[in-house]
């Protein structure tokens, strides 16, 4: 179909279906993909309580490149009240209560739209951030917008791809900004009868939240000398020191790395 000289792509209804063999055909292909290409820790992730894998911003630029779609990406702020105050508490995995008040409300919704190798939209998929969700509220507005239009845009494109290549069945929405959210509450236990001073646990440095420390060195740029006297001290600390090291990170990012960055 031809508008003004400009040639267009049929509508969805008019596009001819997928037969069951080319049906098999595309999901044999993630899970191969899966397989061959991606890397836990890397591509996609598997979170402690979670029944499936959770895909990645990286892992959803190879499903792309996979099967040659195109992801257009349109973000707009519904929110951007800096005059605005609200009081906040929250609970931490310790049982202490965390009190303070937020100056400012930002908000970002994002869009994504899929489209196939033959310029069909396959998919469009919604997704918003604000600065009240529980790892941006401790933060400076000014410092996070950025952050903010960002993570819209990654849950919107994540889950855009999933659904173009009908991916959810091996892969959950992108969950890799909420790990601190999501790690097992197991390194709280209850312990009956005599009380026992705190030992140290090397289990508590788990797969997930060492990938998770890794990706935040890496984004602020820390030497490896101090990324590794960070992971011995993690390795030699009480459960208590480890918890409270995570939930600081959750916080504050790259900071927690200050101690660790003399020589």
């Amino acid at each position: 179909m031809s508008v003004n000289g400009v040639v267009t792509p049929p509508p969805p209804s008019a596009m001819p279906p997928f037969g069951l063999s080319e049906i098999r055909k595309r999901t044999q292909a993630v899970q191969e993909v899966m397989r061959g290409v991606m890397k836990e820790g890397t591509h996609y992730g598997t979170i402690p309580g979670t029944p499936k894998p959770s895909l990645w911003k990286a892992g959803a630029e190879v499903l792309c490149m996979t099967f040659r779609l195109a992801p257009i990406l349109d973000s707009h702020v519904v929110v951007d009240d800096l005059d605005s105050e609200w009081p906040y508490t929250a609970t931490k995995r310790d049982g202490s209560i965390v009190q303070g008040t937020c100056i400012g409300f930002f908000e970002v919704e994002a869009t994504c739209t899929i489209h196939g190798p033959q310029g069909e939209v396959l998919s469009r998929c919604s997704a918003r951030c604000n600065n009240r969700e529980a790892k941006y509220r401790a933060l400076i507005l000014f410092e996070i917008r950025n952050t903010i239009l960002k993570m819209a845009e990654k849950r919107a494109f994540v889950s855009s791809v999933l659904m173009a290549t009908a991916a959810s069945d091996i892969f959950t929405q992108d969950l890799e900004d909420l790990p601190e959210v999501l790690e097992p509450q197991s390194a709280t236990k209850v312990v009956t009868g005599k009380p026992r001073l705190p030992t140290k646990d090397t289990q508590l440095l788990t797969p997930k939240r060492e990938a998770w420390l890794m990706r935040v060195a890496q984004e602020g740029q820390i030497t490896p000398e101090a990324l590794q006297r960070c992971m011995d001290f993690l390795k030699g600390s009480t459960s208590q020191k480890v918890t409270a090291f995570f939930d600081e990170m959750a916080r504050n990012k790259v900071a927690v790395f200050a101690p660790f960055q003399r020589a």
